[in-house]
């Protein structure tokens, strides 16, 4: 019964943490007038995005899990993983979606099409209906992440932005916060696809919330952005493919580690699936603080100077991560710290790439979200292999030499209103 439980106790500590969080700080101008139905707003697509992070990170604590219950090797879950993140690359193709059909449609939209992957594992649990499904979840997040943070960016002023941006964020730590137990819990008591029914069930009453509550934000248009224009917005601004080669090394110095930490905290310390499920969550806390930090800080010290220097941690941790092996209790607070800084690193980054060219913020959302599925594609693949050439250490080596290269081209590159054409 808890697993049962658990979801709505997901829903109502959203609203506690949004409330809290508008509470002690100021409102945007914009949503001055009515702050309560913005909140609301706010919770309705984080429940939603909840639901759809929690199906693309499930994968990676329970990975061993999967397998054994479809009899498979774990190198092929691994592969399934590598291949749904190439849905990323097709992000720029269907941003014109967004301005065509509006925000709120393309984000229902995604999710009924993430429930429908996900109720068809449970009606055909085989190896080739969880990949569909992964395949499936990735093309939903592609369309519901640039429509959710273009939405956000139509509403919020730049000055508060990273205050909205950063509670829908709540809903990546959150999937493993409270997503990963339940998923553990649900895979011991009824099988490695029940998460499936319940994530399809629950992604189909969060896009019913969205429809009853999120208001058509801004017009919408009938002739919309070309594929043709599209590709010339990004081939115009220099910032666009700069920014897009810095998110792809963020993300494989992530993923090279996270795709195959399971399998090292599942053999270093013999971990059960609950244990592993909750030693998850601790990664899901570390991000939640590490969210709630950016939302303060980078509207108050700069978007720039916090990334950088949090990056610059984050490429340390890397490297300190492997020497932990010895304890479980160091190698959960390292993990916690090196998620903290993963964590206010890309949120930190959001509210910097939605106003590189404000008047396309859509497509280039939806270059950074191709760009992070590229790089979790690339680390994908990588990760494993580094794995087995050279262990642990080897992976914290590359992953920090990555993230290093990350962080000096936003120093030298990307800057808030400097989009310049040439």
């Amino acid at each position: 019964m808890k697993s049962l439980r658990l979801p709505f106790f997901a829903a109502f500590a959203l609203k506690r943490i949004v409330a809290c969080f508008y509470n002690s700080a100021k409102l945007p101008a914009v949503i001055e007038k009515k702050p309560s139905r913005f909140r609301w707003q706010l919770i309705a697509i984080t429940i939603g995005r909840l639901f759809l992070n929690t199906g693309l990170r499930m994968v990676y604590p329970f990975a061993p899990a999967f397998a054994r219950g479809l009899g498979v090797p774990i190198t092929a879950v691994y592969r399934v993983i590598a291949l749904r993140n190439i849905a990323g690359f097709f992000s720029p193709l269907f941003s014109p979606l967004s301005e065509r059909f509006g925000r709120k449609v393309v984000m229902m939209g995604s999710l009924v099409l993430f429930a429908g992957g996900c109720l068809l594992v449970v009606v055909y649990p085989t190896f080739w209906t969880f990949a569909l499904a992964m395949g499936l979840l990735g093309l939903a997040k592609v369309n519901f992440d640039p429509s959710m943070q273009a939405y956000v960016g139509d509403a919020v002023p730049y000055a508060q932005r990273g205050k909205a941006l950063s509670v829908t964020e709540y809903a990546w730590s959150l999937a493993l916060l409270i997503g990963a137990p339940a998923v553990g819990l649900a895979i011991q008591a009824w099988g490695w696809s029940a998460p499936f029914f319940w994530l399809g069930v629950l992604s189909l009453l969060a896009a019913l919330l969205m429809w009853r509550i999120l208001p058509r934000l801004g017009k919408r248009s009938h002739t919309g952005l070309s594929l043709r224009n599209t590709l010339r917005v990004v081939m115009q601004y220099r910032v666009i493919w700069a920014t897009f080669v810095y998110t792809v090394l963020v993300m494989t110095a992530n993923e090279i580690l996270f795709i195959v930490y399971g399998e090292w905290m599942e053999t270093s310390f013999g971990l059960t699936l609950a244990t592993l499920g909750f030693a998850s969550a601790v990664i899901g806390g570390s991000e939640i603080i590490g969210e709630t930090f950016a939302g303060w800080s980078v509207d108050r010290f700069g978007k720039r100077p916090i990334v950088i220097t949090v990056g610059m941690m984050n490429a340390l941790l890397y490297v300190i991560l492997p020497f932990t092996s010895a304890s479980l209790t160091t190698a959960l607070i390292t993990l916690f710290l090196l998620f903290f800084t993963f964590e206010v690193t890309v949120v930190g980054g959001m509210p910097l790439m939605t106003e590189l060219v404000p008047n396309h913020r859509a497509v280039v959302m939806s270059v950074v979200v191709a760009a992070m599925s590229v790089g979790r594609t690339i680390g994908a693949f990588t990760g494993p292999a580094v794995l087995e050439l050279g262990g642990f250490v080897l992976s914290g080596v590359v992953s920090a030499l990555v993230m290093g290269t990350a962080v000096f081209i936003l120093a030298r590159w990307i800057r808030e209103g400097q989009a310049i054409v040439e």
